[in-house]
């Protein structure tokens, strides 16, 4: 009878630490899936003054280690501050040379200053490639300007801040559509000529910081009348140096005609 009674104690512990090792395994299954989703962002403005480059590198770990895709689109939507901007003429003449693909919902005026300027959203389109240590990597290099903004006045402020945020990631890429944490379909265009809807999933990533910070040089309402005097004296010289270039070659051309 003892015999039995140690021989039922020692199955219901066994049976208990192979559950628990199972729920251990099944846990450790999980976190390894998860872990492969890490995606790596890092965002820097370069270039000084009022044309800089805002490169964006992503960086996503390959679920297979076979790459199955070679590359898959990516998307990121891009809010730009009222004192940040993008030429889309620009953009559009440099896709052919390799520049970046970029879509606007709305028209952008490269002439007003920061303060009549809305904030307005861009879609830049690429490829994530794979690389040769199976992950899935692209390198954006994004043109801004930066607008005029309203002179300070106060003497000791030189410069001001604008923030660029952190942008949203979309991707369409069949190799992450078996991990195990999935994130909702979204439409957006498929790609910069705006011709037809996709359904993009975004890409969840950990942040290092909310937004890159960029110092604009401001003018002094102090300096008003001066730069008004030097602007009025600099536009009436050249005016009397066009008008007199033009009057002095009209006589040269008479002189020769009447020899």
């Amino acid at each position: 009878m003892n015999l039995l009674v140690i021989g039922l104690v020692m199955y219901i512990v066994h049976s208990d630490c192979v559950s628990s090792f199972q729920d251990v395994d099944l846990d450790l299954e999980t976190m390894t899936v998860a872990g492969i989703a890490t995606t790596l962002v890092a965002r820097t403005v370069v270039n000084a003054g009022f044309h800089r480059q805002l490169v964006t590198e992503v960086t996503i770990p390959s679920d297979s280690e076979a790459g199955e895709q070679i590359s898959c689109p990516v998307m990121l939507r891009e809010t730009l501050p009222s004192g940040v901007f993008v030429d889309l003429y620009q953009l559009a003449s440099q896709v052919h040379m390799g520049g970046p693909k970029v879509l606007s919902s709305e028209d952008i005026d490269v002439e007003k200053p920061e303060y009549l300027s809305p904030a307005h959203t861009v879609y830049v389109y690429s490829d994530l490639n794979v690389t040769a240590d199976h992950t899935y990597y692209t390198k954006i290099d994004l043109p801004i300007h930066v607008r005029y903004h309203r002179p300070s006045a106060d003497r000791e402020v030189q410069f001001v801040t604008s923030s660029l945020k952190y942008p949203s990631i979309f991707h369409r890429c069949k190799d992450f559509n078996n991990r195990k944490k999935q994130f909702p379909l979204i439409q957006y265009p498929c790609n910069y000529e705006n011709n037809s809807l996709c359904q993009w999933t975004e890409l969840i990533y950990e942040k290092q910081r909310e937004s890159i910070d960029i110092s604009i040089p401001v003018g002094n309402q102090e300096d008003m009348l001066l730069v008004s005097m030097v602007t009025l004296v600099v536009t009436v010289a050249g005016c009397y140096l066009l008008v007199h270039t033009t009057l002095s070659g009209d006589k040269n051309t008479d002189k020769k005609k009447n020899r």
